[in-house]
């Protein structure tokens, strides 16, 4: 039954032919969603192309939670094997790819071998193998016009680069500033409780802050403790509310990615 399907009829040709184009098309998809990604990657500080928006969002909330990540390059790679330029994974498009050259064999080979159980070897069984050879040869060297794994591996290093370089130096410096504000606050505070402390167990009254010449120097230094507490309070309410812009902003994009 099913030799006579294939010799009576052109449906192994009109297989051949779908395999072909997706070769074709897993290609093209594949060529274009690299191109853009290397483009995006290169400029990511500004970039707006989604996969670069998801690693820039998860890298910042991963740093707020851990201080730090310890593996970029698996970060990194991660989400660019995830990430679908086209319906598919880049992965699946590249062995799409690779596989319809296979397939482009199988079915020359399939339609050469039906004609020869049928009619013996005639011109069809030739047809057959050249068509298969030839649509091989032309699915090989598209597949291997442009260098995939290059790209891939340009777009990783330009993302790790950046996420090194600019996205954590900026978030050591932040940390930096909330630790010198605690240590500025720290001295000023622990100083004037200890004096305090050892005046009211030793008896004596506390120090009244009088100065004839001018204003109290006690009144000085405490007022400006406040100024530096009411400031430190200051950023850290600022450095709160980013938080939360920052984490509003992680959850649009993961809506808008997973959607």
């Amino acid at each position: 039954m099913f030799k006579e399907v294939v010799t009576d009829t052109n449906i192994v040709i009109y297989f051949m032919i779908v395999v072909g184009v997706i070769g074709v098309l897993a290609k093209v998809v594949n060529q274009f969603t690299l191109r853009r990604m290397v483009r995006a990657a290169g400029n990511m500080s500004k970039s707006t192309h989604k996969l670069i928006k998801l690693v820039r969002a998860k890298y910042e909330h991963a740093c707020m939670l851990h201080d730090k990540v310890e593996n970029i390059d698996a970060f990194v790679e991660k989400y660019i094997y995830e990430y679908r330029g086209f319906l598919l994974r880049i992965h699946t498009w590249r062995q799409l790819e690779i596989q319809t050259v296979w397939f482009a064999g199988i079915l020359a080979a399939l339609g050469a071998v039906s004609h020869y159980m049928a009619h013996g070897l005639c011109e069809q069984v030739y047809q057959y193998i050249g068509a298969g050879a030839a649509e091989m040869v032309l699915l090989f060297v598209i597949s291997q016009l442009s260098d995939e794994q290059y790209k891939i591996e340009a777009v990783k290093n330009y993302m790790v680069d950046y996420l090194e370089n600019a996205c954590a130096r900026k978030h050591r410096k932040v940390r930096q500033v909330e630790k010198e504000q605690i240590d500025v606050i720290q001295p000023e505070t622990a100083g004037t409780r200890q004096n305090t402390r050892t005046k009211e167990e030793s008896g004596e009254a506390p120090e009244l802050s009088i100065s004839i010449e001018g204003e109290p120097r006690r009144a000085q230094k405490g007022e400006a403790a406040r100024q530096v507490i009411r400031r430190a309070v200051k950023e850290r309410s600022e450095d709160a509310e980013e938080n939360v812009l920052k984490e509003e902003t992680i959850r649009q994009i993961l809506e808008e990615f997973l959607a």
